[in-house]
């Protein structure tokens, strides 16, 4: 496809079935060693926070789920659909491997299609490098063992680059209709993962300009995908803007609604400077030295690709766009752009596939050493996050603490108000003690006259909260319980998760009354004389 990658003739060399296992191989070596890299250890860290808001919202019944979304994660909604029956799977078996193997799926499915665009675009042994480069990026095993979208986002954004590729070189209207229909499934997966849709304008405009209305010449007779002309070619773009505003249609109202919520979901983003820009290619590979070879590969592979400016800006242009849009309106975040990290690791395998053959015939001793260096230096990265602790909340012991700890009776209160979703993803004692933060069947949390009333004759009411600073401290329910309860012990860290038991305030005066008491009296009969014999 000339619009894309000037496509060279494979050298003949070996038998054709030689040929057909090595191109076979080069695509289902690296998603094998993605799904293997992905399973290594996803039940051992904790579910964090935001994975107990996949698990909840994904186990509500919909009318439920629609007052959750009316109210917050619009953006999210057709992940929490899509994560239904594998929140029902976790009910029966390890729930973090239930929440989580969608994640590990579409990380496969992701390393697939990059070695497919890498073969296509470059050959097998561009397709093979590339796939497995990023198989071995930590920064992508870390958000296929989360319960999140953004592995299914990465997935859907190599299919729509896929399908554009195919569009561009054999245009036709299912083509570009399949194209955007992944371009409004991606923006529903994350609106924020649509700025790929530059890198894809890049690469339309380059199509456009390679052929100004006739078609390519015809391609060898050894390319698998060469056609006869079929007469006069139109420039792709009208093709494109009609697809790209076909799934803008299909996003209109997920937009409108996400614009209501953005100040509410997005409150804690902050501007990035320079620390952010050093620390994404370090997050990516693992360590400074893996960035150092795995961001140059890329940019030697986008220069060698320069013909075909949809590597090189597909790895460069949503990451750059977001971080200057986030300089006036934050919106970066390294999980938000993680649709560039497939494109840095076709240009990187392409470039290692340049390095290689310097080798000549020797070019597998140089790519493979490669390959494993990368993952090598990436290696430490890998097992921190396959640690118990590697989360930043760790739910699993929380809960495990509520178990051994929680009486009949025992009541409980969220701070915030939304907090329950946040941490209760376990179940267990939250089924067990009594919500004061809610009223049964109701979205909206109870007003302070509320709680007290619910809160009323109460003995123990257990506090599960994020830190308490100026945000929250003025939350209604917490003044009330601090008005009448009294902390009765040490607020313990489950991570950035708080767990503090409270009692009535004339409880705990009575009670440290009689250990008084108790203890003067045991005092006095330590210290009276015993009677003569």
């Amino acid at each position: 496809m000339r619009a894309v990658l000037p496509r060279r003739p494979r050298p003949r060399t070996g038998s054709g079935a030689t040929a057909s296992w090595r191109r076979r191989a080069a695509v289902a070596v690296p998603p094998l060693m993605a799904a293997a890299i992905a399973g290594w250890g996803i039940t051992v860290p904790s579910l964090w926070r935001d994975e107990s808001v996949t698990g909840m919202a994904a186990r509500m019944s919909l009318p439920e789920l629609r007052a959750l979304l009316a109210d917050i994660d619009t953006v999210h909604a057709l992940y929490y659909l899509l994560m239904r029956p594998f929140a029902a799977l976790g009910a029966s078996g390890p729930v973090e491997l239930a929440l989580r193997l969608p994640s590990l799926l579409a990380f496969a499915a992701a390393a697939y299609g990059v070695a497919v665009l890498g073969r296509r675009l470059a050959g097998p042994a561009a397709g093979l490098w590339s796939g497995l480069l990023y198989a071995v990026l930590p920064i992508m095993s870390r958000y296929a063992q989360e319960a999140r979208g953004y592995a299914l986002v990465s997935a859907v954004a190599v299919l729509a680059t896929w399908l554009l590729v195919t569009a561009l070189e054999r245009p036709s209207r299912l083509r570009f209709a399949g194209y955007g229909a992944a371009v409004a499934l991606l923006g529903w997966l994350h609106l924020y993962a649509l700025l790929l849709l530059v890198a894809h304008a890049v690469a339309v405009l380059a199509a456009g300009r390679a052929v100004p209305g006739t078609r390519p010449p015809r391609r060898p007779r050894s390319s698998p995908t060469s056609h006869p002309p079929r007469g006069p070619l139109r420039p792709p773009w009208p093709s494109w803007l009609l697809a790209v505003a076909g799934a803008g249609v299909a996003l209109a109202p997920l937009v409108v609604v996400a614009a209501g919520q953005r100040d509410t979901q997005l409150f804690w983003l902050r501007s990035p400077g320079p620390p952010e820009l050093v620390a994404f290619p370090i997050g990516v590979a693992g360590s400074a030295a893996g960035a150092a070879a795995v961001f140059g590969l890329a940019v030697w592979g986008g220069w060698s690709a320069r013909r075909t400016p949809l590597v090189a800006a597909w790895a460069v242009l949503p990451f750059a766009i977001s971080f200057a849009v986030s300089q006036v309106a934050p919106i970066y975040h390294p999980r938000y752009v993680l649709v560039v990290v497939p494109g840095i690791a076709l240009a990187a395998g392409i470039g290692l596939t340049r390095l290689a053959a310097i080798a000549g015939r020797w070019r597998f001793a140089v790519a493979v050493p490669a390959v494993l260096l990368v993952a090598a230096t990436a290696l430490p990265a890998h097992e921190a996050l396959r640690t118990p602790d590697s989360r930043p909340d760790d739910l699993r012991s929380l809960t495990a603490a509520l178990d051994a700890e929680v009486r009949p009776g025992d009541r409980v209160l969220f701070v915030p108000y939304r907090y329950r979703l946040f941490v209760a993803v376990y179940g267990g004692s939250y089924e067990r003690l009594v919500d004061l933060t809610h009223a049964p069947g109701r979205y909206e949390p109870r007003t302070a006259a509320e709680f007290t009333a619910a809160a009323a004759g109460a003995s123990r009411i257990w506090l599960v909260s994020a830190r308490i600073g100026k945000v929250y401290a003025a939350d209604p329910r917490l003044v009330a319980l601090r008005s009448a309860f009294s902390a009765a012990g040490p607020t313990r860290r489950f991570g950035s998760i708080r767990l503090t038991l409270y009692r009535p305030r004339g409880a705990e005066r009575h009670r440290a009354g009689v250990e008084r008491r108790s203890g003067g009296a045991r005092d006095a009969a330590t210290s009276t004389p015993a009677p003569p014999a």
